[in-house]
Parts: C-alpha cells; sequence; structure tokens
C-alpha cells in the first residue's frame, strides 16, 4: 500500500486541478493541501529539496513566496497580516508537486490532462446550465465559486484542453476545439465580462499552433483552417453581443472616447484604479501590504464611494493590487509569476510533447492575464493554486520519460 501512496497522490491531485475544480470551487485548494503538504514534508525529509527546485520554475515561484512573506513581515500592522503570504502556499510546495510529477510516469500524459480537463469543463457548465434553469439565478455560477471566478476557471481549462489536439493526431482529436467554445459558452450565460477579454488573443494563439503543427505546409489545409477560424470567431462574437457579455463594446468605445461610463460596475472599477494608483505612488517600492490594499485607498475615494471599502477585498486588478500591496517590487515579482509557464517550457526538454507544453503555457499565461485586467487572480486561494496546478501539470507531467 506504502508503495502506491504516490501514484494515488497524482490522480487526486490531477482529478482535484482539472475535473473536480469547477464541482468543489472554493474548497479545492484546501482539499489539494491534505495531498500536499505531507508530500511537501516528505520531500524534504528525503532530502529531495534539489531535485524538487532545480527547475526555472520551481525556483521562481519559491522565491516570491519568500519575498512576499518578507515584505508581509514589514508591512504587518499584526500578526495576521504576516499570514497572508500563506495564500501563496502554492508557490512554497510547487517543488514538491513538480518533482512527483516527473517521477510518477503514466501513460499519454498529456491526452489525458486534456481529457479531464474537458471534463471539468463540462461539469462546470452543467452547474451553470442547474443555476439558470432550476435556481434561476440572474447571473448562473457554481455551488461555491462566483461567475467571474468559474469563468476564468472554465477558460484556462477549456483552452488547456484544445491541446488535445496536439497529440490526438486521428480525426477525433478535433473534438479538442470543443472545450473552449463550452467554456466560451459557460462565460456568456453567467454574465460574466471581464474573462471575456482574454478570449480573442487565446482563440488567434491557438490557431497559430494548430496552423504551425498541422498547416502549415498545405495551402489548401491553410484555407480551410482560416475558413474555420473565421466561422468560430464570427460565432464567438455573435453569442458575445448577447446579454450582458454585448456591453463591452460600448464600455470600451465610452473610456476610449473619454465619456462618462454609465455602467456601474465599471464605474466602480475606474474609481477603484484611480484610487490604487494614487495609493501606489505613496509606497511606490514596497507598497502598503496585502492586509492595507483597501485601507490604503480610502483617502483617495470620494466620500459618495466609501462604501465600496465594505464589499470589495481588492481593487479588481491584478497588476495594481501587486503595486498597492507590495510596490514595484510587486509588480516585477507579478511578472515572473505571469511568465513562469513560458519560460519554463522553452527551457524544457524538446521531446515530441514541446509544442503540446509551449500551447498549453501560452493560454493559461493569457488567460490569467485577462482574468487579472478586471478582477484578482493571484493573491487568493483559489486561482493561485489553480495556476500553480496547471502550471505543473504542463511543464512536469507532461513530457516523455528521461533516462
Amino acid at each position: 500500500m506504502t508503495a502506491r501512496l504516490p501514484a494515488i497522490a497524482l490522480w487526486a491531485l490531477l482529478l482535484l486541478a482539472l475535473a473536480l475544480s469547477p464541482v468543489l470551487g472554493l474548497l479545492t485548494p484546501y482539499a489539494a493541501l491534505l495531498v500536499i503538504l505531507p508530500l511537501f514534508v516528505v520531500t524534504l525529509i528525503r532530502r529531495n529539496a534539489p531535485a524538487a527546485y532545480a527547475s526555472y520554475d520551481a525556483r521562481v515561484l519559491l522565491g516570491i513566496f519568500v519575498l512576499f512573506a518578507i515584505i508581509c513581515a514589514i508591512t504587518a500592522d499584526s500578526a495576521s497580516d504576516v499570514l497572508r503570504a500563506l495564500n501563496f502556499t502554492m508557490f512554497l510546495t510547487y517543488g514538491a508537486v513538480a518533482l512527483l510529477f516527473e517521477r510518477q510516469r503514466i501513460a499519454r500524459p498529456a491526452e489525458l490532462v486534456a481529457r479531464l480537463a474537458a471534463i471539468g469543463v463540462m461539469l462546470g457548465l452543467v452547474e451553470v446550465g442547474v443555476s439558470a434553469v432550476l435556481v434561476h439565478a440572474s447571473r448562473p455560477e457554481a455551488l461555491n465559486l462566483g461567475p467571474i471566478v468559474l469563468s476564468n476557471a472554465l477558460l484556462a481549462l477549456g483552452f488547456v484542453s484544445l491541446g488535445g489536439v496536439f497529440v490526438r493526431r486521428d480525426r477525433y482529436g478535433w473534438l479538442y476545439l470543443v472545450p473552449p467554445l463550452l467554456a466560451i459558452v459557460a462565460t456568456v450565460l453567467t454574465g460574466s465580462r471581464g474573462p471575456l477579454l482574454a478570449v480573442p488573443a487565446a482563440a488567434i494563439a491557438a490557431a497559430i499552433f494548430i496552423w504551425h503543427d498541422r498547416f502549415r505546409q498545405s495551402l489548401r489545409a491553410t484555407l480551410i483552417g482560416a475558413a474555420g477560424l473565421v466561422v468560430v470567431l464570427a460565432g464567438g462574437i455573435a453569442a458575445v453581443l448577447q446579454g450582458r457579455a454585448g456591453s463591452l463594446l460600448a464600455i470600451v468605445g465610452a473610456v476610449a472616447e473619454g465619456n462618462a461610463v454609465v455602467d456601474e460596475t465599471v464605474r466602480q472599477r475606474l474609481v477603484l484604479y484611480r484610487a490604487g494608483w494614487q495609493s501606489f505612488q505613496q509606497s511606490p517600492w514596497v507598497g502598503h501590504g496585502w492586509g492595507n490594499i483597501m485601507s490604503s485607498v480610502k483617502p483617495f475615494l470620494a466620500d459618495s464611494d466609501q462604501w465600496l471599502l465594505t464589499w470589495l477585498p481588492q481593487l479588481h486588478n491584478d497588476v495594481l493590487n501587486f503595486a498597492v500591496a507590495s510596490g514595484i517590487i510587486g509588480v516585477a515579482a507579478y511578472l515572473a509569476i505571469i511568465t513562469t509557464p513560458i519560460v519554463g517550457a522553452l527551457l524544457g526538454p524538446r521531446d515530441s510533447l514541446r509544442t503540446f507544453r509551449l500551447y498549453g503555457a501560452t493560454v493559461l499565461t493569457i488567460v490569467y492575464v485577462g482574468g487579472g485586467l478586471t478582477d484578482l487572480m493571484f493573491g487568493f486561494e483559489f486561482h493561485t493554486y489553480l495556476f500553480a496546478m496547471l502550471t505543473a501539470i504542463l511543464l512536469h507531467l507532461c513530457r516523455e520519460p528521461t533516462k
């Protein structure tokens, strides 16, 4: 039984991150820690830390955890402020997870990842449908996951699942084009507009990878692929223009022309962005601390907007959150975090799964950058966990065995 524990841990982590995270929602990181923390302790006891933290991605995320722990200690007003560094626990334990994935080999890992991610998207869409039809929610969501957080997760899983076209070479491989479309449908149904900002860039990236991998040596196939992309984009635009998501274009136009934004939720974000920028200028190097993000912007909010502080725990923009919490150092750390999957994939082995890793790392980064434009993706448990897990899965599980 003891010999089976690593394999059990591997499957538990894969199922939690890829298939069950839309269902378990905010409970997912804590369920995963029941596996990850013992794994981390065993890694240290067996003196496997040098091997666990030998990769670029493991070292970067470990360094960022240490950096944020120091900043939290420096800027803390109370003991609870120091503990906010634990929101990045996945960065600390990342190396142990990566080492497990490297040493526990499974057959056709990339296709397995694509399948499990597709299951996760379908389960998330079912939840959205149940919430819309049975509960009659105005903005459908998961059991304990809000519509925006759920939408960003489904888009990440959906576009990662699309990578199955690079490992399944027969006609059935094209079925992996469906999960990202289902994720977009679920996002539109939830009325989430911010997550949709990442869709055009992710779709273009997917098209480029598919063309390079499948079509670049065939003019006919290129024309067919281009026509298919036009049809998909047209369908996507038509879906986006329906309901609440359709206001995106009007909002972008108003901001570009310098006109007042009528949409209240967008107006609130713009107010917070302006106040956050002013707060950042007060402490540009190390920031005000993760526990003081909202209190630091209070002096820069009009009396009529002070109520925002009572129910908004963050500034709804990743770069601004990092800037106010940790200053320029925090912004540099954010850039290091968000580029970790791509750099890690580029530095990885040149095997048959390299295209899958590069594609997955690219769309993962795009989805998290897009989601971070209007919401918090890093610094709270769920998406910090999901980003680290998907990165470890792509870079360390999805590779050919080495001697």
